[in-house]
């Protein structure tokens, strides 16, 4: 059975690596490769690929953002985590998310070819180092945040605009937005009025 595949990366040799090596296999067929989210998003429209290896960091924002948007089209792709970093929150919030899958870029290449084909089989592959991290309980979910947006995440939980807020830090109205759409993203959260409540009950 062919496995068709998109390349989600935003540096180009690594891209141009995954086809060569890819290539390789009868089984599997790179029918496309894009730099970031909204590219990849049009390309899976147009193209349907089976399996989408996407990359964490891309040119447009965090790949975690577009996961549910790649599994909400009309002919869903399965999507597998490839990327340079083991995060346990961030593995945690991709598994959650419905990804097929989480590997590390240097595990090698009988890995990632083994990888591959278990999540078109409807596996869920995972690094052996996650494996690990999953087997640890989960942390606090604010842990994620970096300071500033733990700050940012405490004004939303007092119902203040994104304006309002930027004026209160003495930042850009854009900084915020880049701030709440970070957060959002990595506590798996739909919108500022789920935020407000899970800072809430976190106590912030």
């Amino acid at each position: 059975m062919l496995l068709r595949l998109l390349i989600v990366d935003d540096h180009p040799i690594v891209r141009e690596g995954l086809k060569a090596f890819l290539g390789l296999y009868a089984d599997l067929e790179v029918v496309g490769e894009a730099d970031s989210g909204e590219e990849a998003l049009s390309k899976s429209r147009a193209l349907s690929p089976d399996l989408v290896l996407l990359d964490l960091q891309l040119s447009d924002g965090h790949g975690l953002s577009f996961l549910p948007r790649f599994l909400s089209l009309p002919n869903p792709p399965k999507v597998l985590i490839l990327t340079s970093f083991l995060e346990e929150d961030r593995l945690r919030q991709a598994l959650s998310l419905g990804a097929s899958g989480y590997l590390v870029k240097h595990a090698g290449p009988v890995a990632l070819l083994e990888g591959i084909r278990a999540a078109g089989r409807g596996e869920v592959p995972l690094d052996p180092a996650a494996v690990r991290l999953l087997a640890r309980p989960a942390r606090n979910p604010l842990a994620s945040l970096t300071p500033k947006e733990r700050e940012v995440l405490t004004h939303l939980a007092r119902g203040m605009s994104n304006k309002a807020i930027a004026q209160a830090l003495g930042v850009s109205e854009k900084t915020i937005k880049t701030h709440v759409s970070s957060l959002l993203a990595k506590l798996n959260l739909k919108g500022r009025t789920q935020a407000a409540l899970l800072a809430r009950e976190q106590g912030l």
